[in-house]
């Protein structure tokens, strides 16, 4: 072949084996190093993302690796989580040593994950597709700006993408006719959230479905594939069980009633997701597979994106800024896309050059307009400007006012195990030694279970101002800004108004009369973090001193 013809269709010989071993070496170094570039401009857009609740799973995690068990805070045994094998990766790194962030080994690990997520997108896409049309999967998966803000939060969002990627690529390449160890492979994602189950339920669907249209049914080998996974995650269930006493986490029941008032809300975060990927231009990619080829494997995975899609107008959808329980099918769409690219690249080889050029174009510019659409440099829709803004304020947040504050919030409680009132028990659960009361009901079955929604938004969790007379507590800290100026309030009624939900608390336990207000002071940057503390019985409020430059005091005692 003459070198000019050779330039006639460079892609396909590179990849083919056309061209030479250094050319084609080349080539995937190139290739690598957009996908790494790619990833590195959305590390440095995102920034440092953090949220308070990923350190409510680290806060567990912390008790386990220091051999406490899976309790929070400060020993309440409450199942505040719902990523069992999550918080279990992490509190190896807490096994191993002793860290003081935590944030360091969970980044750690998701990005490992996206990498595994990554891998299992190009091995899948690669069953029916060529390498080029693989790595733009691959390329959409890393460009995706929420790939990357999931990967930084330290959730678990990424990890079980992966994992349903995993459990996806082992079942779609098992032999059908003698499936073994495929039911297996989703077990990861399974016991990595705890709605993860309904993996098991879909390919066990599909399963059967499949083998009775391919008249291969047999229940003994269906058996034999199904049971002993089943009964793994079955034993696990049983242990939580056993070990919280509530069939499901505590923020399961502290988020019922999140469609309250706004039924339709699942239904729109569905409509914005598939305008912020771009879905409308991959769609026609994606439903070709299911036209040409390969059918069957197509249809398992778009029962997948379909099965999340219902799940999550059941369930009301989530908060997060970064499309959190989408992201575990984004890489089965981009598979299905990268499936469409190829079928469409070849079927426009058997058309006339004009259409031939106009199939091919049309079919890469969808992938284009769903790359541009998911990277936040090119925001193009109100929503996503908003997920965006609201990301960054998640962001500082967390680091300006959470962990800023931390070091302060520890110097509070008087004694390990003392009883902290916040709305943000992530950090404090992780830095302090309260048993800390998160106000949401995350980490916190009384509230969790009897509260409501009066005042609140429940997309966060419930709330439940009568469930203080039994819970007791010793101390509330104002609301945000947590750190203030040393004159920031002139009366105990003033500091009881900064309090979340303080006023409504307030006439179950009389803490006007039952509290005093104190303030940690910085006295080298002259700032203070006000609170209220409960008097109790040979407790004094003399000035303390319980490390330098640090004062505890209590300004309002003597009015």
């Amino acid at each position: 072949m003459s070198i000019l013809a050779r330039l006639r269709h460079p892609v396909r010989l590179l990849v083919s084996g056309g061209w030479p071993l250094v050319v084609r070496a080349l080539g995937w170094v190139i290739a690598l190093s957009v996908l790494v570039w790619l990833l590195v401009d959305q590390i440095e857009l995102v920034g440092n993302f953090r949220v308070d609740d990923a350190y409510i799973s680290y806060s567990f995690a912390k008790n386990l690796g220091s051999g406490h068990g899976l309790v929070f805070s400060h020993g309440l045994r409450v199942e505040g989580y719902s990523n069992f094998l999550w918080v279990v990766l992490v509190g190896l790194g807490y096994a191993v040593h002793s860290m003081a962030d935590p944030y360091v080994w969970a980044r750690i690990l998701t990005f490992a994950f996206l990498a595994a997520a990554a891998l299992f997108t190009y091995l899948q896409a690669r069953r029916f597709a060529s390498p080029w049309a693989s790595l733009l999967a691959v390329g959409l998966l890393l460009g995706g700006t929420d790939a990357v803000t999931a990967a930084l939060s330290g959730l678990e969002t990424v990890p079980y993408m992966a994992a349903v990627c995993f459990g996806w690529w082992v079942y779609l390449s098992e032999d059908p006719r003698a499936r073994r160890w495929s039911l297996w492979a989703f077990l990861p994602a399974a016991l990595m959230r705890i709605d993860g189950f309904l993996w098991l339920l879909v390919v066990g669907g599909f399963e059967v479905a499949s083998s009775v249209v391919g008249r291969r049914f047999s229940m003994r080998r269906l058996l034999r594939w199904a049971v002993a996974p089943i009964l793994v995650w079955v034993a696990y269930f049983c242990w939580r069980y056993w070990y919280y006493g509530l069939l499901l986490p505590s923020t399961y029941y502290a988020k019922t009633l999140v469609n309250l008032g706004d039924p339709d809300r699942s239904y729109r975060q569905i409509w914005d997701f598939l305008r912020e990927y771009g879905a409308l231009g991959l769609l026609p990619l994606m439903t070709v597979p299911l036209l040409r080829g390969p059918r069957r494997d197509a249809l398992a995975l778009w029962l997948a994106v379909l099965a999340q899609l219902s799940y999550v107008a059941m369930v009301g959808g989530d908060w997060m800024p970064f499309n959190r329980f989408f992201l575990p099918i984004v890489p089965l769409a981009f598979i299905l896309s990268a499936w469409g690219v190829q079928q469409v690249w070849r079927e426009a080889g058997h058309w006339p050059p004009e259409l031939r050029y106009l199939l091919r174009i049309a079919a890469l510019a969808a992938v284009g307009f769903a790359g541009l659409n998911e990277n936040a440099r090119s925001i193009d829709t109100p929503p996503e400007a908003s997920k965006r803004g609201t990301a960054e304020q998640v962001k500082e947040h967390t680091l300006d006012n959470l962990l800023d504050s931390k070091d302060l919030m520890a110097q509070v409680i008087r004694h390990p195990g003392d009883k902290l009132v916040t709305d943000y028990a992530g950090v404090f659960g992780v830095f302090t030694d309260a048993e800390v009361i998160d106000q949401w009901g995350l980490c916190n079955a009384d509230i969790a279970l009897h509260g409501g929604t009066r005042g609140i938004n429940p997309i966060y969790g419930k709330e439940c101002a009568s469930c203080y007379a039994r819970i007791q507590p010793d101390y509330f800290h104002v609301t945000i800004p947590l750190v203030r100026s040393l004159r920031a309030f002139g009366s105990k009624a003033q500091v009881l108004n900064a309090v979340f939900q303080g006023p409504a608390i307030d006439r179950v336990i009389d803490i006007r009369h039952n509290f005093v207000v104190g303030r940690v002071v910085d006295e080298a940057r002259s700032r203070a973090l006000w609170f209220l503390e409960r008097r109790r019985p040979g407790e004094s409020f003399e000035i303390r001193r319980p490390e330098p430059g640090i004062r505890i005091d209590y300004p309002f005692l003597t009015r």
